[in-house]
């Protein structure tokens, strides 16, 4: 048996899995995001685990350490079906999970199990050669089941998205179908670069270098969809990825003075008016659409009249929201009365209000009621 160690390639490969473990464990904390986001976050951490296993297999130590083993074609079974709930549950918020999709992962990994125990991490198969599941388990085992799997689901993908994309798109939708369009491109490419090495390993100049592009290419895939997925909030709110999702600066460039100051004017207006700084799923994308102007330019006049970005413009009137909430009723329930005011969390609430009025909301109240009485 070859002699297990690790080289420059499989040692950085390490740190690609446990950058993409700590991924997976940022959204699945994320508080805004966990209820959405938990599909990807299982495809990071299963990817995470099967390029460990990747190296192990590079490094020899597999053969070392046969019950050291992560189920990789288990994964490679959910990838398609976590992928299509997530866009589904993006498009559809209050959508249940379909458990007819993870009806095959769910029958492999069982048989996976069993037979992993009963071959003793997969050294030993003349005892179970004969048997009729085992012969339906090495069926499914064939990585073109897999890569069907994946297939399929892309083009699912591309039509619910065609069929859910309406004919007359705002910018909101708009920003949403390109967003969406690129995790799906970042996930074919992840799907090719699978495909790809079982095609390229029949040739002859095929070699470990090849297996370690087509892995890191398949990195870049699954950790991008990850890391924009996290992201999603400053992509929405104008602040990620403007060359992708955002018109040209030069439309903000070409305004007067005055233009600007009544654009300006009109986003004030519409925001003491309408409030829309109560809703928590708050988007800049959607307050330039209800006042008809494009992301870029709302958010250039934030900068330029506020001098504060989006999250920290809309913060302040949810701030004066508090602040009269809180001098004007003392029965208020203070832990709570962050969500009525748009803030998703108490957390975020408290920091922004001790960051301008460095107490508590509840010794603002207290302070207000002393200063009232005196």
């Amino acid at each position: 048996m070859p002699e297990a160690s690790f080289n420059t390639w499989t040692s950085l490969f390490l740190i690609v899995s446990a950058i993409g473990s700590f991924l997976s464990v940022l959204l699945f904390t994320d508080k805004n995001g966990r209820k959405n986001n938990w599909p990807i976050a299982l495809i990071i951490l299963g990817f995470s685990l099967v390029l460990v296993q990747y190296v192990l297999i590079w490094t020899n130590y597999r053969a070392k350490y046969p019950y050291v083993y992560f189920f990789d074609t288990t994964w490679y079974f959910l990838f398609g079906p976590l992928f299509y709930v997530y866009i589904l549950k993006f498009y559809v918020k209050e959508y249940k999970v379909n458990f007819i999709h993870f009806i095959i992962p769910i029958i492999f990994a069982i048989l996976s199990v069993l037979y992993f125990i009963k071959t003793k991490g997969h050294t030993e198969y003349e005892n179970v050669n004969k048997e009729v599941l085992f012969t339906l388990y090495w069926s499914l085992k064939s990585p073109w089941v897999a890569i069907g799997i994946l297939i399929t689901y892309i083009i699912a993908c591309v039509d619910f998205i065609k069929i859910h994309t309406p004919k007359k798109e705002n910018a909101a939708i708009q920003m949403r179908t390109r967003w969406i369009r690129f995790l799906l491109f970042l996930f074919f490419l992840f799907v090719i670069a699978y495909i790809s090495y079982y095609v390229l390993v029949k040739f002859s100049f095929f070699n470990p270098s090849w297996d370690y592009a087509i892995s890191f290419t398949m990195a870049i895939g699954v950790y991008g969809i990850g890391y924009i997925v996290y992201m999603e909030p400053r992509i929405f709110n104008g602040e990620l990825f403007a060359s992708l999702f955002q018109a040209s600066k030069k439309e903000s460039n070409d305004l007067s003075s005055q233009t600007k100051d009544e654009f300006y004017n009109t986003l004030i207006q519409y925001i003491e008016t309408s409030k829309p700084y109560l809703n928590n799923e708050l988007r800049l994308v959607d307050v330039a659409t209800e006042i008809g102007l494009t992301i870029h330019i709302v958010s250039q006049l934030i900068n330029e009249k506020a001098h504060k970005n989006f999250n920290q413009f809309i913060n302040e009137y949810r701030l004066k929201e508090a602040e009269i909430l809180l001098q004007n009723n003392e029965d208020i329930a203070i832990y709570t009365m962050y969500y009525s005011l748009g803030f998703n969390s108490r957390t975020t609430f408290y920091k922004v209000f001790k960051n301008k009025h460095k107490c508590t909301p509840l010794e603002y109240q207290a302070a207000f009621k002393s200063k009232t009485l005196s």
